[in-house]
């Protein structure tokens, strides 16, 4: 089940248990949709998703007149299952060799942090959307990394298993980057939809299945 599925689904369960006229009311889809239209009409939570779930929460408890003091209790319920992240085997062996080299900065649009997750050892620091206000494929997050290492963009190198969120977004700031794509997706379906405009003609030069084909091409 990936995460950010579990984690809602723990929600669920402990709203049900202690707020049970909102599952009684919706269901966990129905909630999911709820979180759709608030993006709607604040975009600008977009770019905090920790902030969005709270006030998702929020706007729950006004709904069906009750106190809010749980919702900053029903939050941590959410993010402590969010951090829960099952690693792919070659993540750990990996990182563990690339930062003997390089310096590791974690780029997210999530809520997930590297001090939860297992990875902290392994990444000089962590830049989300919500510490720039921005999401990828928007390039704030790239040039801030930059910014705080002191490491141009020619230097630098991006990795990430979304074509627009990462392989877009790192050209958005002049980087390069790499596709990881684990499940031989089709670049142009992952693509499909987006404003960007990108298209298979856009695919990076460099892709792989898996971080260990990554760490071999960097040795070469």
């Amino acid at each position: 089940m990936p995460t950010i599925q579990y984690a809602e689904q723990t929600l669920y369960s402990w709203l049900s248990k202690n707020i049970p006229a909102i599952t009684q009311t919706y269901s966990s889809d129905q909630l999911r949709e709820k979180r759709k239209q608030l993006f709607q009409a604040q975009p600008e939570l977009s770019h905090d998703l920790s902030e969005a779930r709270r006030v998702h929460l929020s706007q729950l408890a006004a709904e069906f007149d009750v106190q809010d003091d749980w919702v900053e209790t029903a939050f941590d319920v959410f993010y402590e299952a969010r951090q829960k992240v099952k690693l792919f085997p070659d993540v750990l062996p990996v990182l563990s060799d690339l930062k003997q080299q390089y310096r590791l900065v974690a780029l997210t649009n999530g809520n997930a942090h590297i001090s939860k997750t297992g990875l902290l050892s392994y990444f000089d620091f962590q830049i989300s959307a919500a510490d720039v206000q921005q999401a990828k494929p928007h390039p704030a997050m790239f040039i801030k990394a930059m910014q705080k290492t002191g490491i141009s963009a020619e230097k630098t190198l991006h990795v990430g298993d979304h074509p627009v969120h990462d392989i877009q977004g790192a050209r958005n700031a002049g980087v390069d980057a790499v596709w990881i794509n684990r499940f031989n997706q089709s670049w142009s379906m992952n693509a499909a939809g987006d404003e960007s405009g990108s298209t298979a003609e856009d695919k990076p030069e460099q892709q792989f299945i898996d971080l260990y084909q990554l760490n071999e091409w960097l040795k070469r």
